[in-house]
Formats: C-alpha cells, sequence, structure tokens
C-alpha cells in the first residue's frame, strides 16, 4: 500500500498536543430531524450514512503510523473505520437548554483522540428543545484543516431531503492493505536522517529571516536585527513590523478544561454593513470581535493600552490542490481592542487586513514552520513543547493574543440523513499562550459564531459570542 507522510503543518499540531492541549477542531451541527419516521435521527440511521459514504471521506479511514525512534514525522495509513466506536450517542438532561449543549460540548471537545484510530469522532446529541438533535463531529488539525473539513461536511449532507444513494464500491469493501512493517518504516526514518542536514541547511535562511516574527524568538533581544540582515542579504521581502502584543488573562498556560460560546446573526446584516462600509466580510468579524473583546476586558479591568493582535488563518487551497491535509498560511494583525466607535475600529480593521494580507508569506506562521523544518523529527516534540511553554513565561511578551478565523460555509440549505441542518458552528483549539480562539461560519443565511477558552481563564465565554452580535448591532446602526 501507499502510505502519506503527515504534512509539516500536520506534524506541528502533533507534536503540539500534550495533556491540556489539544489540536482537533470540530463542527456542531443542530439539525430538525422532524420529517424523518418518528421524528428522531437514529445512531443507526447515521452510522449507516457513514457506512454508505466512507469511500467518499478517506481521512475517515487513516491512522497514524510512527516511524521507530522517531526518525521522521509519521505516516497516513489505511485501515477498518470501527463505526461503533466513532459514532456514538448522548442525550442531554431534561429539561434542556442551551446552557447544557455548550456544557457538554466543551467536555467532548476538551478530550483528545485516540491516536491509535482514525482521528475523529462523532456525536449525535439528542434532547435539544424543540425536539431538536446536533451532530458534534471532532477532527484532528493534523488530518484536515478549515477547507477540507467542509469538503467532509459536504460528503455527508445533501441538497435536499432525499439522501442521495451510492452504489456499492468494491474499493470500500475491500479490506485495507497491510501496513508497511517496522523493517521498512525504520529504512524511511534513516533516509530522512540522511536528508535532514541538507533540509536544515537550505531551510536555515528562510528561518533567520523571519525570526522576529516567530513567537517566543521574535521576542528576545537582537530577534529584528538578525531578521532584518538575513532578509537584506537572501533578498526576501520583509513585512511590515508588527506591535508586540500586550499579555492577557488568556495568554497563559492554559488547563485541560474548556468552554464555548455560541451565537450567531443574520448574514443579511453582515452583507449590508459590508456594502455601507465598502469592506469585506473578514473585515467585520475582526471589527466585532475587536468590540466583543474590549468589552470583556473592561469588564475584567484588563484592557491594555495596545491594541491586541490575533492570528489569522489564511487557505492557499486551489481547485487543483489535494482535498486532504493542511494547505494554509496566516496572518498576524493588530485588532483595534483600544479604538472606542464602533464604525472607527471598522476602518482600523479593514487597514489592517489589507496591510497583513499584503504581507502574506512573510509573517509569523511561516517564520514559525520554517524554524521547525530545521529541527530533526526527533526532537519536534520536545522543541514545539518548549517554545509553546516559553511563549508563556512572563518577561516575553506574547507574539498574539487570539486565534481569529472566518470561514465560507455552505449558502444552500443542507440535510443530514434527511433532516434539516439549521445552524454549523465551527470550534477550533486554543494552546499555551494562546487561550482563546474565535471561529465564524456563514450557512445559509446565519453568520454563526464558535468560542473557545480556557474555563478557567475566561469563564464568561459566552458573553463574548453574544457581545459579538452586539457589536454587529450598532453597526447595522451607521448602515440604515
Amino acid at each position: 500500500m501507499t502510505a502519506r507522510q503527515v504534512d509539516d503543518l500536520g506534524a506541528m499540531y502533533l507534536a503540539a498536543e500534550n495533556d491540556r492541549v489539544r489540536t482537533h477542531t470540530a463542527a456542531l451541527i443542530t439539525i430538525d430531524p422532524a420529517a424523518l419516521p418518528g421524528g428522531v435521527l437514529t445512531v443507526q440511521r447515521l452510522r449507516a450514512l457513514l457506512r454508505e459514504r466512507l469511500e467518499l471521506v478517506p481521512v475517515f479511514r487513516r491512522r497514524l503510523a510512527g516511524v521507530p525512534l522517531g526518525l521522521d514525522r509519521p505516516y497516513w495509513i489505511e485501515c477498518e473505520a470501527d463505526l461503533e466506536f466513532h459514532v456514538r450517542e448522548i442525550a442531554l438532561p431534561e429539561p434542556s437548554n442551551d446552557e447544557l449543549l455548550r456544557e457538554q460540548v466543551a467536555r467532548i471537545f476538551a478530550r483528545p483522540l485516540d491516536r491509535s484510530r482514525p482521528l475523529w469522532e462523532m456525536y449525535l446529541i439528542q434532547g435539544l428543545s424543540g425536539g431538536r438533535a446536533a451532530v458534534l463531529t471532532k477532527i484532528h488539525h493534523a488530518a484536515a484543516d478549515a477547507e477540507s473539513a467542509l469538503g467532509i461536511v459536504a460528503a455527508l449532507t445533501d441538497t435536499t431531503a432525499h439522501p442521495r444513494r451510492r452504489p456499492p464500491s468494491s474499493s470500500s469493501s475491500a479490506p485495507p492493505a497491510n501496513p508497511p512493517g517496522m523493517g521498512a518504516m525504520l529504512l524511511r526514518g534513516l533516509g530522512a536522517v540522511v536528508r535532514q542536514p541538507v533540509r536544515a541547511v537550505t531551510g536555515l535562511p528562510a528561518a533567520l529571516s523571519g525570526v522576529d516574527e516567530t513567537p517566543v524568538f521574535g521576542t528576545m533581544p537582537g530577534a529584528r536585527l538578525i531578521g532584518a540582515t538575513t532578509a537584506l542579504l537572501t533578498r526576501r521581502r520583509r513585512h511590515t513590523p508588527m506591535p508586540r502584543a500586550p499579555r492577557t488573562s488568556f495568554n497563559r498556560t492554559i488547563s485541560p478544561d474548556r468552554r464555548i460560546g455560541i451565537s450567531d446573526v443574520p448574514f443579511d446584516d453582515v452583507r449590508r454593513v459590508k456594502q455601507h462600509f465598502a469592506v469585506s466580510v473578514n473585515d467585520i468579524v475582526m471589527a466585532i470581535a475587536a468590540g466583543a473583546l474590549r468589552r470583556w476586558l473592561l469588564d475584567h479591568a484588563e484592557l491594555p493600552d495596545r491594541c491586541l493582535t490575533a492570528i489569522v488563518p489564511v487557505s492557499l487551497r486551489t481547485p487543483g490542490s489535494g482535498p486532504d491535509g493542511n494547505q494554509l498560511s496566516a496572518v498576524v494583525v493588530p485588532i483595534p481592542t483600544d479604538v472606542d466607535d464602533p464604525a472607527a475600529r471598522l476602518g482600523v480593521a479593514h487597514r489592517a487586513m489589507l496591510s497583513a494580507l499584503r504581507d502574506l508569506g512573510t509573517i509569523a506562521p511561516d517564520a514559525l514552520t520554517d524554524t521547525i523544518r530545521i529541527v530533526p523529527p526527533a526532537f519536534l516534540v520536545r522543541t514545539v513543547q518548549f517554545l509553546t511553554r516559553l511563549n508563556t513565561w512572563a518577561p516575553l511578551t506574547p507574539a498574539m493574543n487570539v486565534n481569529i478565523s472566518n470561514v465560507r460555509g455552505p449558502q444552500q440549505p443542507l440535510y443530514l440523513a434527511g433532516a434539516k441542518v439549521e445552524s454549523i458552528v465551527p470550534l477550533a483549539g486554543i494552546t499555551d499562550g494562546l487561550g482563546l480562539n474565535v471561529t465564524v461560519l456563514s450557512y445559509h443565511g446565519r453568520l454563526s459564531i464558535g468560542v473557545v477558552a480556557d474555563r478557567h481563564q475566561v469563564p464568561d465565554v459566552q458573553r463574548i459570542a453574544a457581545w459579538m452580535g452586539d457589536e454587529l448591532a450598532l453597526l447595522i446602526k451607521f448602515a440604515r
């Protein structure tokens, strides 16, 4: 069989995990099963759908295979998908409410995925108010980024209430081939050891030219001088210098526990603001997130004089690129938490995003990847763990304060196993020094907001999610 190696970003996500940090993502899909037999989506029906469409979701049938002694990045190998294990059913206690749902989702999201199996899980959550249900799907970021995760949603859903039927496939029913043996994997690892010095030497100039925008290293004395000098010698384009981020309550070492905030807003309101101010949807997301964070910081007597900074993922996936793995970069953007006026805040966010996108490919996340590439795979876990822990060290300023992501989802109504999909809420992980993540996704006339935080650092995270809606309402007043 052909084993596919985990990509560089995937290896970083795997290396970053420990007993507190989880690097999976999730989608909480709320459904109305009223049209199904008995008005209920059963776990048997959901498993039957998965069984029929597993061929469309290759990552659901791949597990990790490590290289002996950690000499190289692990590989993805094909295996059987045990749907009895991966697809589970739970029920909320009665009477249920949104708070109980968020609490249950937070508990599930905080649990690690089993690395001996394909890195995904699906939970059918029964007992939501009004006879509704929810399907929570977790998948490791090493296996799929946001765009490929949307591809999974597309494979499992339909545009009508009648699920499409796929003819039986001989390839999907055939048992997976035997995985590479220990000897073959060891040979691959030894080959990587031989290639590593070349990989390190060729990657060193790129790593040094961006060292001042690398988390932890960028805050050390002399980092900016080294980065600028190396960039000049190698003729690499330099980024716009970034302001250093202040440290907040959510920029410390995180715990294993999570809290979830969920809200949504009409996409027509977003569109109205977009047209009135001639900005992008992403600008609006940044502005309302900044406004909500400003409220939270004021409420906790923590608002710094300097603006916060956010890391914003940017997809590099093209129509001809493969559907799996990670094909993304990111930009580091100052977010105007220091601006009081909502309209002025949107203007600052717009200009900051324009500047950051011009610098795409020359900022911190790429510099960090370049740095990791020169690290021998056998030391990757120790290196990543050291850097993330060092990023919480008080004498150093954090490279960024919060992760903010905007994903364009499907605009037509969808159905899951015949049940109407009401909303799709995205959830993403947090790490040491970056204990707050805001992700939004547009779907069929709504913009769903999912906020993940450390349970102890931001116990009132639902207020941040709700305040984002309030901030949009303030902008709507200008657009009338």
